[in-house]
């Protein structure tokens, strides 16, 4: 079984590396430049990441796949381990502009990809059903939180809380999940033409994410953020699923739900923080090299800590 999840493990996180790797190709033999970065970004975060997470929740029944005790624990989860990584930052991250990037890159797991699949593989339909609540519960909470720390270091010193307010109303991604609930919620029909036609380009959200990325990256942000980069994987990949695990246990979740909390939280850093942080002018290399690094590590991690939960919690 262990061999069986790791493999499926890398067969998920091995797509990932390609992409980022052409990207790293495409930016080197200057098939690509700065400009379509930033272009390519503007469309992801923009449209097609939106349209992605409402063609997702909107065809959802969350009357039926939404447990309220797992989903609010989740949601106190995620500002858990983001007030973790904000006080980690304070303490060791420098420079200030960095801080939001680590933070972001700490808290915020790659559900729609490595998450949804390692729960599916994992624990079948039920499974995926349990991870698509997550995703949907988390998706709000991780953009919230993402954009107000990102803003919060922004270039600037002070803090608008009305700026924060302002950037979260506006933000894309908060508007397509909100509109998604209420499609769903209502049951309001959507024509299958314009599901079909946001599916394709919700489509393209992966692919350009993980180019950009590729794309952004700097090896010499590697050697002159190393520290920084192995807090952040430290914080990502063990430390903070292992508080969040050991939390539900000790609240009575167990099974299924149990290891998707595991599972969803011990995924590696999402492609949509490097969209997020291009989009709002931070440190991108930095943002792309983490995503890079806790993949790399969490094809391991992953593996061990659900060996493990089956092993103790789940026999």
């Amino acid at each position: 079984m262990y061999l069986s999840i790791l493999a499926d493990t890398i067969n998920v996180t091995g797509p990932i590396f390609i992409l980022v790797a052409i990207g790293v190709v495409l930016k080197r033999i200057n098939f690509v430049d700065d400009r379509f970065i930033q272009t390519s970004s503007k469309l992801v975060f923009s449209l097609c990441l939106p349209l992605l997470l409402f063609t997702t929740i909107s065809a959802s029944d969350i009357n039926e796949t939404f447990d309220v005790s797992l989903l609010n624990f989740s949601v106190l989860a995620s500002l858990g381990t983001f007030l973790a990584s904000w006080l980690v930052a304070m303490i060791f991250v420098t420079p200030h502009r960095d801080r939001g990037v680590f933070i972001q890159a700490c808290f915020r797991s790659n559900l729609g990809v490595v998450g949804l699949a390692l729960c599916a593989n994992a624990y079948g339909d039920q499974g995926l059903a349990l991870a698509s609540a997550l995703m949907a519960s988390l998706t709000v909470s991780y953009n919230i939180l993402s954009v107000a720390i990102l803003s919060f270091y922004a270039g600037r010193e002070t803090f608008s809380l009305k700026q924060v307010i302002v950037d979260i109303v506006k933000n894309p991604l908060i508007i397509a999940i909100a509109l998604a609930i209420l499609v769903s919620a209502l049951q309001v029909p959507v024509p299958r033409t314009l599901m079909s036609a946001g599916e394709y380009l919700g489509s393209l959200a992966l692919p350009l994410a993980l180019l950009g990325t590729g794309a952004g990256m700097n090896l010499r942000a590697i050697r002159d953020s190393s520290l920084v980069t192995v807090l952040a994987v430290v914080m990502k990949t063990a430390l903070l699923p292992i508080g969040v695990t050991l939390a539900a246990i000790s609240m009575g979740f167990e099974g299924v739900m149990l290891g998707a909390l595991f599972l969803m939280f011990a995924s590696p850093t999402a492609t949509a923080s490097f969209i997020m942080v291009k989009s709002m002018g931070g440190n991108d290399a930095l943002a792309a090299n983490l995503i890079m690094v806790t993949t790399l590590v969490s094809i391991f991690t992953c593996s061990i800590g659900l060996f493990l939960l089956r092993v103790y919690y789940e026999n």
